[in-house]
């Protein structure tokens, strides 16, 4: 067992220090042809022709480079060797995230990081050695070699499932080495077949190849990524979870070349529940309704009758209703921040001030509503408000910061270092003042000026809606409201009386679903890479393609599927 550790601590060791060293992928790029797998693809799967001349960057916006799966990616990677149960109670005894509460970029989460430290390792680590164990208690189910086992029937078994495990056809190398770790664990005084074979499972679920997916190609230089590095980035981007057999057999063909060749897998997986579960999940988390669950409300302002714990999980359950029938419907993208239909249970009645429904109940109570005129989707939801309020009160700053960062992909500023006596300052000539005069107010003074202008106007387009989302004509103190605005140049100026104008605006632009593809791309590429200003060469081109489509959701996930921006890398550095 000492040799064995030994082995597999010096395999990591190669791989973690080049990833430390940067992760890049050309300076191994002779040795990519033994991890990358399969043929060049011989053209490309991303749309022709030139860049636009209004984008900064480029289409590919990823170098070549090694990159780790997520922890949920690697369990759910291991359901097909080990099986659904094992995946589900990894899952659990690691902590790791499910769908909904994992980071856009997913390896952007404290708990991830694109690199293993020593944490991360131990939990890779425990997850492989209890894998190998959960296949020698469980020997018979999973070899299917017998009560008597054979030396053949092992080894051919421990060869398929690291194929399973790495995604792709061994090299010659591979299958050696690890029928070296199986012979030397059975040479062992004493050992069985069955420990031979669980060191061996160890070994795979240990290894670089199970861990990490190459997007190295064929060489060095710019260009597609190989068939088999297609299908794990396809795979891993439309389910969190390794290519399915479809998928391995078209990079097996040489088959995964050509956008329409892409289209048609990505049309068949957007039909599956793992990829809709994962990508809802992935919308969810990048509209951060999950923080609803923990807000923190003064009862003094809204009693415990009006938002409790009850209140708070219905405004969680109405965005999931929400998304999983918009997103999935022929319904446009537009419709996540303009549509005026929603899933309302009691709980929510009394936030929207409309009947309970009564008719296409779910098992919670939930049904389908049109909403009053002056909601607008996303944008007016409680579940997207209420987290966005102060304890004691609803909030311009966090309402517009979200509006500006979150639904419109630009980067909100930092708040400034080292001048909390300066600010603090500030607040005296605000006292009393309406939400609206403390952002003139903002808007005339430093440091303030220069950044609340970019996004204090969509927090006062909000100004209707109380703390926990309720409308209101009137703020806290009996003054009238005024909503109006004039808008940032990135929703196309002039001006938005309320929250709907502000929702059309966002969509009339273009500057709402740029966000969605910016997000979508940086989700797929795991580390992120996509500016998210929306002028990105790669966030453009998608937009172009996506200009030409259905406008729904399964056609922007086409297009961004399809792009150079998630089939080619561009060289990797020197």
């Amino acid at each position: 067992m000492r040799k064995l550790d030994c082995i597999l601590a010096s395999v990591m060791a190669v791989v973690l220090a080049a990833v430390a060293c940067g992760g890049s992928a050309r300076s191994y790029g002779s040795n990519a042809g033994g991890t990358g797998g399969g043929q060049p693809t011989g053209g490309s799967a991303g749309q022709a022709g030139g860049l636009p001349d209004d984008c900064t960057g480029s289409e590919l916006a990823m170098p070549k480079r090694l990159i780790r799966l997520s922890f949920n990616q690697l369990a759910n990677t291991l359901r097909g060797g080990v099986g659904d149960a094992f995946a589900d109670q990894m899952i659990t005894e690691h902590e790791i995230a499910t769908p909904g509460k994992r980071a856009v970029p997913p390896l952007a989460d404290i708990s991830e990081g694109s690199s293993y430290i020593d944490t991360r390792w131990q939990t890779a680590d425990d997850i492989a050695n209890a894998a190998g164990q959960h296949v020698h208690d469980n020997f018979a189910t999973f070899t299917e070699c017998g009560a008597a086992p054979t030396t053949e029937c092992a080894r051919a078994f421990v060869l398929s499932q690291a194929e399973r495990a790495y995604r792709r056809p061994l090299t010659e190398r591979e299958k050696n080495r690890l029928l070296q770790v199986y012979d030397e664990a059975l040479a062992a005084p004493g050992a069985t077949i069955q420990e031979a074979v669980q060191y061996s499972v160890y070994a795979i679920y240990s290894a670089p190849q199970f861990l990490y997916r190459t997007e190295f190609g064929t060489d060095a230089g710019e260009g597609p990524l190989t068939p088999y590095e297609i299908a794990s980035q396809l795979a891993y981007f439309l389910s969190d979870g390794p290519p399915d057999q479809a998928l391995l057999e078209a990079a097996a063909q040489n088959a995964l070349s050509t956008p329409e060749q892409i289209a048609a897998h990505v049309d068949r997986l957007l039909a599956l529940p793992a990829a809709k579960i994962n990508l809802e999940g992935a919308i969810f988390t990048w509209i951060g309704v999950s923080n609803v669950l923990s807000v923190v409300v003064d009862p003094t302002k809204v009693p415990a009758t009006e938002f409790n714990a009850g209140v708070a999980n219905s405004m969680y359950h109405e965005a999931e209703l929400f998304l999983r029938n918009l997103l999935w419907s022929a319904s446009p993208v537009s419709d996540l921040v303009t549509s005026q239909r929603s899933f309302i249970n009691a709980n929510l009645a009394n936030v929207y001030d409309l009947p309970v429904p009564t008719a296409g109940l779910d098992a919670d109570g939930f049904g389908p509503v049109d909403l009053p005129a002056n909601r607008a989707g996303l944008l007016t939801m409680p579940g997207f408000l209420t987290p966005r309020s102060r304890p004691d009160g609803p909030s311009v700053i966090a309402r517009g910061l979200a509006v500006n960062g979150a639904l419109l992909c630009q980067d909100n500023p930092p708040f400034p270092e080292g001048m909390a006596a300066v600010l603090e300052g500030l607040r005296v000539p605000q006292m009393g003042l309406t939400e609206r005069e403390k952002a003139e107010y903002r808007a005339s003074v430093e440091p303030c000026a220069a950044c609340h202008a970019g996004f204090d106007p969509y927090g006062l387009a909000l100004e209707n809606f109380d703390m926990i989302g309720r409308f209101r004509t009137v703020d806290d103190e009996d003054r009238p409201i005024d909503a109006s605005v004039t808008l940032p140049a990135t929703v196309g100026g002039g001006v938005a009386m309320n929250a709907v104008e502000l929702a059309n605006a966002m969509v009339a632009s273009g500057a709402f679903s740029a966000c969605v593809a910016t997000k979508l791309m940086t989700y797929a590429l795991a580390e992120g890479g996509v500016s998210g200003n929306g002028n990105s060469c790669a966030t453009k081109i998608v937009a172009q393609a996506f200009a030409d489509t259905d406008q729904t959701f399964s056609a922007l996930v086409k297009a961004v599927a399809v792009s150079k921006t998630l089939t080619h890398r561009s060289g990797g550095a020197p």
